[in-house]
């Protein structure tokens, strides 16, 4: 069971990736808080064994902007 500390810390980190992604995209931001709480990444970083959310907004929102460059690869 994750912790109520734990669990704002994660709410946190979400909230803050997702500003800097609307902000990098030019989107708002409840268009990525749609699309970031649907991905992968999203699960990852409310995975507490995964500790996403120690590496911070930034590292999460590298991971997503890395999932959806996946996802649109030709490769993928």
């Amino acid at each position: 069971m994750v912790s109520d500390k734990v669990l704002f810390s994660m709410d946190l980190v979400a909230l803050m990736a997702i500003e800097e992604i609307a902000e990098r995209e030019h989107k708002s931001k409840e268009d990525i808080l749609i699309s970031f709480m649907e991905s992968n990444t999203a699960k990852m970083l409310y995975d507490d064994s995964t500790k996403l959310w120690w590496d911070g907004p930034a590292a999460a929102a590298e991971e997503y902007e890395k999932e959806l460059a996946r996802s649109i690869s030709p490769n993928s």
